[in-house]
């Protein structure tokens, strides 16, 4: 079971550089854990007891309104973390970390994370880039959502799942259902159906339940440069 472990701490972006005997080290401190869609990994208020790596499946961290409504803050994926701004800092972790699908977790002690620390300058370095990378992100998403329209944040995101697969293919398959996309953009499910219909009638994407064809790579580019007013500009640019 340990080797199995050890395997897999290999295949972690964040941990695949570190010498063998540090691997070895951390899988004594590791667990695997399996979970089914819609499980609870993290509740908000909750102090992470270790790190979380995503195996393969996918995780959103989202919060609540008052009146209850749901707003997505991030989608992870394989090869991302979960709840390391609050165990550095040892404090609760101010989301809930669901799950989207069956996924697979591995979970590294905090007190192994903490010697790791001491020890492995080459992971702080990931671990400082992952979370600068994080900020990053959320950054784009405050610009994004105060300059652009819906329809615009839908092209972004698209591009940006492009940009995180292999960045050359025109299938892209949305990380979520549409329900859990749309809280990720700041839009209704009405208004995220309404951007796609669009995007398919302007002749730039045809969609194949959860896969996305783009199908005019370098319009969608050009859109998502400009600064539409309305959802009929995407329907105006002309093909080059």
């Amino acid at each position: 079971m340990e080797d199995h472990v050890i395997t897999l701490l290999k295949r972690m972006p964040l941990l695949g550089a570190l010498p063998a005997a540090l691997i070895a080290q951390i899988a004594t401190a590791t667990q695997e854990r399996g979970y089914a869609r819609d499980v609870v990994v993290l509740q908000k208020g909750e102090h992470p007891g270790g790190l979380l790596l995503i195996v393969s499946g996918s995780l959103k961290e989202s919060c609540r309104s008052p009146g209850g409504e749901e707003k997505v803050i991030e989608i992870l994926a394989a090869g991302q973390t979960c709840g390391e701004a609050a165990l550095f800092l040892d404090c609760p972790y101010p989301m809930c970390a669901t799950t989207l699908s069956n996924t697979v977790l591995l979970h590294i002690e905090k007190q192994a994370i903490d010697e790791l620390v001491e020890v492995a300058p080459k992971f702080v370095k990931r671990m400082l880039q992952e979370l600068a990378e994080r900020q990053n992100s959320i950054m784009r998403d405050i610009e994004a959502y105060a300059r652009s329209s819906l329809l615009q944040r839908l092209v972004d995101f698209l591009l940006e799942q492009r940009r995180a697969g292999d960045g050359r293919s025109a299938s892209i398959t949305l990380p979520a259902r549409k329900q859990v996309v749309a809280s990720r953009l700041s839009m209704t499910p009405a208004a995220l159906s309404r951007s796609f219909r669009d995007l398919a009638e302007a002749g730039l994407i045809e969609m194949r339940g959860k896969r996305v064809i783009l199908l005019d790579p370098e319009r969608l580019g050009e859109f998502a440069r400009q600064s539409p007013t309305n959802l009929a500009d995407v329907v105006l640019l002309p093909k080059a």
